[in-house]
């Protein structure tokens, strides 16, 4: 009796199985689909980006993503540089300086972690390489026939630092020393912060200038200067950005905006919203809001067009 009972339940778990492999994975999708809008990035022009960030912890909304407001990235503050900040906004930072002797030689500047033993000196610093590209072994120092002449170096360290010749000395001094200790290329910390506003105007005198954005997790804006067809010098900024993320009805309303005043909206609607939509003037609204309580135009939704989609696979 017991073996009759158990060849019933087979045959009828067997076609249950079966029923399941081929229909599970369309049932479990419907549950799991979900809705979404989406619009294209806009620039709605200058913004106070930290004020958006602190009003909208105020208003009880999430701040997600890679740059939290404020400072946990490290940089420069540009100064008075008016095509700077007006271009990123006033939370940008600049990340190094490049200056180019050759195509194959350059100065760099760059904010580092300070690297004092003492309490007082941890946090960020400055840090000052000298490299060629010439150098082909990674494991061998730089040689001091592969630096700059000594003027060219001596004027970069008064134009970057506002110092004399005789401080531009010490640090010429420093940095060839420190090469006799290190591989590929040298590098010394020095006390200054650089002089952004100088090295600009520097830079400035220029014949060509543009803007390249490498890929991946460094994907930070770099101004590059050209003159004569020669690399000039290069400046490589950051520029903070966040999410501000609250819900309606259940629908997540996400908005993504970085220092310069660029913006992408996206409303990410529950599982199992596959095929479902929502009133185009309610999510506007409901942006609108969003875009009140942050500080900034709730006007400047109008110029936004969405798109909707669905994760739905079949």
């Amino acid at each position: 009796m017991n073996k009759q009972k158990a060849i019933l339940i087979l045959l009828f778990l067997i076609p249950l199985l079966l029923a399941l492999c081929i229909f599970g994975p369309f049932l479990l999708f419907s549950f799991v689909d979900s809705s979404w809008y989406y619009s294209e990035e806009v620039d709605i022009g200058s913004l106070d980006y930290n004020s958006a960030l602190t009003n909208a912890e105020k208003a009880g909304y999430e701040v997600e993503g890679s740059w939290p407001w404020p400072g946990n990235f490290s940089g420069f503050e540009p100064g008075d540089v008016p095509e700077v900040r007006g271009r990123f906004g006033s939370a940008a930072l600049v990340e190094n300086i490049r200056l180019n002797y050759n195509e194959k030689s350059e100065l760099m500047v760059i904010a580092c972690e300070n690297d004092s033993g003492t309490e007082a000196g941890t946090g960020t610093g400055t840090c000052v390489a000298i490299s060629n590209l010439s150098h082909s072994d990674p494991e061998s120092s730089l040689q001091l026939s592969e630096f700059p002449p000594d003027f060219w170096m001596l004027e970069k360290f008064g134009l970057l630092f506002g110092l004399d010749e005789n401080a531009s000395e010490m640090y010429l001094e420093a940095l060839k020393k420190a090469a006799q200790n290190q591989t590929w290329d040298a590098e010394i910390q020095v006390n200054e912060s650089p002089d952004f506003p100088a090295a600009y105007a520097y830079l400035e005198n220029s014949d060509d200038s543009s803007y390249e954005t490498s890929l991946g997790i460094n994907a930070y804006p770099t101004e590059v200067f050209l003159k004569d067809g020669k690399r000039l010098g290069s400046v490589k900024y950051f520029v903070p950005e966040a999410e501000v993320v609250t819900y309606d009805n259940e629908n997540r309303y996400i908005v993504e905006l970085d220092a310069s005043g660029k913006l992408r909206l996206e409303i990410v609607m529950p599982p199992g919203s596959s095929g479902d939509t929502i009133p185009e003037e309610e999510y506007r609204t409901v942006f609108r809001e969003i875009f009140e309580e942050l500080g900034l135009d709730p006007e400047a939704v109008d110029s936004f067009e969405f798109f909707h989609s669905s994760s739905r696979i079949w």
